[in-house]
């Protein structure tokens, strides 16, 4: 993700007629470790902190049971063991924000580092409504994803839902998940609005946490 908002900012000082105008990082899982293991069919564990809500649920097991998730080193890693199937849940409790009013949609976007040999499955909620639903293909490995939604249902925040789940014994690792909306084409950008973007951006950290997975 950190890639894509970078791409979004030197639009904004190349291409004026596109500039970016705003982001906001959802979770880049630098803060609030976590980390749960489940070993009980359809028995939910779940851990909240002031970041997020983590929780999975087992729905098909296999001993031994080596499903886990866990939030560490900027990135979500979820396993699952051969003939495991499990259900985890990511929850957010987002703030309005502040998206200027003749913006009318914006993106989200999420880098999945890594995927095994089994396809997964993702689903965007936002107070219980269904936004997105994507597959990510076996072996998926840095590949930035996107998607647009109107920004009329993020102007007075809400719950926000990540679940993902998988054929048997499927493996994913998550990197940053943030928003971006870019100024109508008719507009160019104030040059106050780009340097503080730049600092924004400047504040994501380092390279992003990467993980090898074995299909």
């Amino acid at each position: 993700m950190k890639n894509a908002l970078i791409a979004c900012a030197l639009s904004a000082s190349l291409y004026a007629g596109h500039a970016c105008a705003g982001t906001f990082v959802i979770d880049d899982f630098n803060s609030g470790d976590q980390s749960i293991t489940t070993s009980t069919k359809n028995v939910t564990v779940s851990d909240t902190n002031a970041i997020r809500t983590l929780s999975s649920t087992l729905t098909t097991t296999l001993p031994p049971v080596q499903s886990a998730a866990t939030v560490s080193n900027g990135y979500l890693d979820i396993t699952n063991g051969v003939g495991e199937t499990s259900v985890v849940d990511l929850t957010w409790s987002l703030a309005a924000l502040s998206i200027p009013t003749d913006i009318s949609q914006v993106n989200f976007v999420f880098t999945v580092i890594a995927s095994d040999g089994n396809p997964t499955s993702l689903t965007f909620t936002l107070d219980g409504v269904a936004i997105y639903t994507t597959t990510i293909p076996a072996n998926t490995s840095d590949a930035d994803v996107t998607f647009t939604v109107a920004s009329s249902l993020l102007s007075s925040g809400g719950t926000l839902e990540l679940s993902i789940t998988g054929q048997a014994g499927w493996d994913l690792a998550l990197d940053s998940i943030g928003i971006s909306w870019s100024e109508p084409s008719n507009s160019t950008p104030e040059p106050t609005s780009v340097a503080l973007l730049g600092l924004g951006l400047a504040g994501l950290g380092a390279t992003r946490g990467r993980k090898r997975t074995t299909p």
